[in-house]
């Protein structure tokens, strides 16, 4: 769902973006449909990261400030086994 929404939101971006400059004639199409292409980029970077900041926040309030990130656990030792705890 998030992929759907993310790839939702290129393509409005895209659209719009190609559109105004090509209606108000302000850039060459080519130059419109690159700009375009970049703002959809960023727009989809940007609403990726705010759904994985917001999925975060979730799980630390439905599991505590003691929910840690994949990144700092150890890959095969099961979700209480953590980097800090083996030392």
């Amino acid at each position: 769902m998030a992929r759907a929404f993310r790839s939702t939101v290129m393509a409005l971006t895209f659209v719009v973006v190609t559109g105004s400059n090509i209606v108000w004639s302000l850039l060459d199409d080519y130059v419109a449909c690159g700009l375009a292409l970049a703002a959809s980029v960023t727009a989809g970077f940007c609403v990726e990261r705010a759904l994985i900041k917001r999925s975060h926040r979730e799980m630390i309030r439905q599991h505590g400030a003691d929910w840690l990130a994949a990144s700092e656990r150890i890959d095969s030792g099961g979700p209480t086994r953590t980097v800090k705890a083996e030392k």
